[in-house]
C-alpha cells in the first residue's frame, strides 16, 4: 500500500505585509520558527486579542495550529484571515490543508481552486490539489494537479512524489518507479518516498530491489511498521522465510493489531514446518 503524506505545506505570509508589525506578533513568529509552537500560540492569541483586524496575526495562528495538529481550530483562524482578506491565496490553501486533515477533501478541493482562481502558479496549492484528488480517488485528475504543479516548479519534490504515489495508483509502476527517483534525487533522506517507491519495486517484482528500499526507509525511520511488514512480504517472496519472520515479528512490535503481518507471520511459520506455533497464532 502506498503511503499518502496529507497536505500540509504550510505557508505563512505573517510578518510580511505588517508594516511595521506588532511586537507580539514578532515575537510570536520567532518562537515558531524557532519551534516554540505552545509560546507561539500563547503570543499568537494575545496579538489576536487586542489587533482581532490583524490579517497576518489570525494566519500566522492558523499555521502554529495546523503545526501542532489543532486542524478544527486552524481552521476557525484562517476563517478569521480571509474575512479581513478574503483574496489571500495562502491563506486560502493553508485553509484547504486543515480542511484535508480533518478529513473534508472536497470543501479543501475548492479552498485550492479558489486559491488558484487568484494566483494560478501557487504550485503549493496545485499540489495540495493533487493530494485531495488523490484522496478522493480521482486519480486521473490528481495525476493532472500534479503535473500541472511540475509545469510550475519542476524540480518539486512534494509535486513528483505526490505524482509517483498517483502513478502507482493508475498501476503505471515503471512511470512511478523513475518519478520516485527523480523526487528521491532531490530529497533523498525521505522515508515515505523510499516506502512507496519499495512498493512500485514490488509490484514489478524487483524484489531485491524492493526490500533495499525499505531498507534505506527503516534507516531513516526505524519503527516504520508498513515499511518493516512490507520488506517481510517481499522477503517471503524471496522464499527468505527466516528473514521474512523476523520481519513481521519487529513490525508487530510496533503495532501489534495489523491483521495482515499476523497472517503473513502465520504462513512464514507454516512455510518453516513450525506448525504447532502457526497454529498458536491463528
Amino acid at each position: 500500500m502506498q503511503k499518502v503524506r496529507t497536505g500540509k505545506n504550510i505557508q505563512s505570509s505573517a510578518m510580511r505585509r505588517a508594516s511595521p508589525p506588532p511586537e507580539g506578533l514578532l515575537r510570536a513568529f520567532a518562537a515558531y520558527s524557532g519551534g516554540d509552537l505552545p509560546e507561539a500560540e500563547r503570543l499568537c492569541r494575545a496579538v489576536t486579542a487586542s489587533r482581532p483586524d490583524l490579517f497576518d496575526a489570525w494566519h500566522l495562528l492558523g499555521v502554529i495550529q495546523s503545526a501542532v495538529g489543532k486542524s478544527d481550530k486552524a481552521l476557525m483562524s484562517y476563517d478569521r484571515a480571509l474575512a479581513l482578506r478574503p483574496d489571500a491565496a495562502e491563506a486560502l490553501t493553508n485553509r484547504g490543508a486543515a480542511l484535508h486533515d480533518l478529513g473534508r477533501f472536497a470543501q479543501a478541493l475548492e479552498s485550492y481552486d479558489a486559491a488558484l482562481a487568484r494566483r494560478p502558479d501557487f504550485v503549493h496549492a496545485m499540489t495540495n490539489r493533487g493530494i485531495a484528488l488523490h484522496a478522493m480517488k480521482r486519480f486521473e485528475e490528481a495525476l493532472a494537479s500534479c503535473e500541472g504543479a511540475l509545469a510550475i516548479h519542476s524540480d518539486n519534490p512534494e509535486a513528483l512524489a505526490r505524482r509517483s504515489a498517483v502513478l502507482h495508483e493508475l498501476s503505471r509502476f515503471d512511470e512511478a518507479l523513475a518519478s520516485y527517483d527523480r523526487a528521491l534525487a532531490l530529497r533523498p533522506a525521505d522515508p515515505e518516498t523510499l516506502y512507496n517507491r519499495g512498493t512500485s519495486l514490488a509490484q514489478l517484482r524487483h524484489l531485491e530491489e524492493a526490500v533495499a528500499s525499505y531498507d534505506r526507509a527503516l534507516e531513516l525511520r526505524p519503527n516504520y511498521a508498513e515499511a518493516i511488514a512490507n520488506r517481510g512480504a517481499a522477503l517471503f517472496e524471496l522464499k527468505r522465510f527466516d528473514r521474512a519472520l523476523a520481519s513481521f515479528d519487529r513490525a508487530l512490535a510496533v503495532r501489534q493489531t495489523d491483521s495482515r503481518t499476523w497472517f503473513k507471520r502465520g504462513a512464514a511459520l507454516q512455510e518453516l514446518k513450525r506448525h504447532t506455533e502457526a497454529r498458536n497464532r491463528c
